[in-house]
């Protein structure tokens, strides 16, 4: 961890696990500049709970510090904060007496759950690191064992980890204050069903009446579960209230789909994956692994590849499970009791999303838009698509995947093989919208990948050709092989064009997904200029670089 206050990035000191390189000190300035930005002006949330029913999350840091590994040059790093930064709430003002009084363990305990503290937990939770360090926080805050640890233990994962991901990512980049961000976002959540659910499978695990199994078999019995599998529904995901028409999760996948309705199957479920302190290293690969089981192989034949926007946080959070793994203030018993947790998280946000099939033969014969792609070309294009970080997140934790899972690669729980992650994320990049988010709304990402309806209009991969033209044998051709190549925002490489639009056919009781602003997001490719030199695809700007 970094001795300084604010933000500090660097090539050499905080190039992240996973980064290309091609990292400069341009690019390190301007993430740093950034940083500040955001914290200084931009709230955590980016919506108010009561108008959506959650509470929807500032990606800024996420996306920043993502993009600023994979080589992103500080223009295209910075237009993706402005045009992000177009719908987020202004930050709120810090008490500075409520800070003091936060040491004040009846305040600290008053001040949890409540949205309007959380610049407050902020700069308590940073005073707190620069005075006893950043591994007394950890274990004070997190893994320590007392009321107070435990209660925030489960806090990271509220939110659907996104607390998880924050920690993580102050682990990662040796940022203090990063690292209070994602503690104080944690401390402002109060999804309490989390908890129960925590709570309930580690005290059952504790009572250890049925053998451990690895989280792909539990991940298999759970899609073979009647009630788990139907807990949930594509109308979490649709849903509008009566008088704006706007969508809003009023009812929550988790508390009012799968707790509710198979609490006790899951909770069981759940108590069985429990990881002992001998072959952690392994553990923590088996679950990052696990998560892109998940999360990747949720396709589904004869629809283009596309990717579940719940279940990839599962691989995105993934990644701090090393960070875990690595920190030297930890015991092996509280290691293994944050890997229980997250995966047993992980179980529940498979059961929300209707625990899909997993469909690997069709993911890896995915045709790939571009000639000889690699990571270095995955890592390129993933700093120029237009959304608020998922995309390239997705993309940098599935090469972490792969270093670490390929020591096990021949077991037969690690489902991903060393052969699937370069094409998943190929499939992944490919899939994504040439339309840049507009607000919450993703055009490529789906939700609840488990149901039928969720598939509804997501384009067939192959476009068959009319019966009157070929009456005997149908001609499959892939959709979107267009006659001329589509304007990027690169200056090297052209993407061609992609189906038409996919048109959504709403019923009379259902929401589009997300809601999206009133005026759509400047495109970066505005911005950019595009060389007119022809292209040469076997080109690649950076090769990738794995430390640790």
């Amino acid at each position: 961890m970094l001795k300084i206050t604010n933000f500090k990035i660097d090539p050499v000191e905080t190039p992240g696990l996973v980064h290309a390189d091609n990292l400069t000190e341009e690019s390190a300035r301007e993430t740093t500049k950034l940083l500040e930005e955001n914290n200084s002006r931009y709230h955590i949330f980016s919506t108010i709970e009561d108008d959506k029913g959650i509470y929807l999350h500032n990606h800024i840091v996420h996306h920043t510090l993502t993009t600023w590994s994979l080589g992103a040059r500080p223009e295209i790093i910075r237009l993706h904060q402005e045009r992000n930064g177009q719908y987020q709430r202004q930050a709120m003002v810090i008490q500075s007496s409520l800070v003091e009084d936060m040491a004040i363990p009846s305040v600290f305990k008053r001040c949890l759950g409540r949205e309007e503290n959380y610049r407050n937990f902020e700069r308590f939770f940073l005073k707190e690191i620069n005075e006893y360090g950043y591994q007394a926080v950890l274990q004070k805050y997190l893994v320590g064992g007392d009321e107070v640890a435990d209660d925030m233990l489960c806090r990271i994962y509220m939110g659907y980890v996104h607390g998880l991901i924050h920690i993580g990512m102050g682990l990662e980049y040796k940022q203090p204050l990063v690292l209070a961000e994602g503690f104080a976002q944690s401390a402002v959540h109060h999804d309490m069903w989390y908890t129960e659910y925590l709570t309930l499978a580690e005290t059952l695990a504790v009572k250890a009446e049925e053998p451990p199994l690895p989280l792909t078999a539990l991940l298999d019995m759970e899609r073979r579960d009647y009630a788990i599998r139907n807990s949930s529904s594509i109308q979490f995901h649709r849903q509008t209230r009566k008088h704006s028409g706007r969508w809003a999760m009023d009812k929550e996948v988790a508390r009012d789909g799968v707790l509710k309705n198979a609490k006790a199957e899951l909770v069981r479920l759940a108590a069985r994956y429990r990881v002992s302190p001998p072959g952690l290293k392994q553990a923590v690969a088996e679950l990052t692994n696990a998560a892109v089981y998940l999360t990747v192989g949720a396709q589904r034949e004869p629809h283009e590849c596309r990717f579940d926007f719940f279940l990839l946080h599962t691989v995105t959070s993934s990644i701090n499970l090393t960070l875990f793994l690595e920190e030297s203030s930890f015991t092996n018993a509280q290691k293994c009791r944050l890997l229980e947790y997250t995966g047993r998280v992980y179980l529940m946000t498979y059961a929300g999303m209707g625990c899909p099939e997993p469909n690997f033969d069709w993911l890896l014969s995915h045709p790939s838009k571009l000639p000889n792609q690699t990571w270095a070309t995955v890592f390129d294009r993933a700093c120029y698509h237009e959304d608020d970080g998922h995309l390239c997140k997705l993309i940098r934790v599935l090469k972490h995947a792969e270093n670490i899972s390929k020591p096990y690669d021949h077991l037969p729980d690690f489902k991903v093989k060393q052969n699937m992650f370069l094409p998943a994320a190929i499939a992944a990049i490919d899939s994504s919208s040439k339309q840049p988010m507009e607000w919450t709304k993703h055009f490529d990402l789906i939700r609840g990948a488990g149901f039928d309806e969720c598939w509804e209009n997501i384009p067939l991969r192959y476009a068959r050709v009319p019966e009157k033209i070929a009456p005997t044998v149908p001609v499959a051709k892939p959709v979107g092989e267009a006659e001329q190549p589509a304007q990027t925002l690169k200056n090297h490489v052209q993407i061609p064009e992609e189906a038409a639009p996919e048109k959504s056919t709403p019923a009379p009781t259902v929401a589009k997904p997300m809601e999206v602003a009133e005026q759509p997001a400047q495109m970066l490719k505005n911005h950019v200029q595009v060389s007119e030199k022809p292209v040469q695809h076997n080109e690649t700007r950076a090769q990738v670089l794995v430390q640790g």
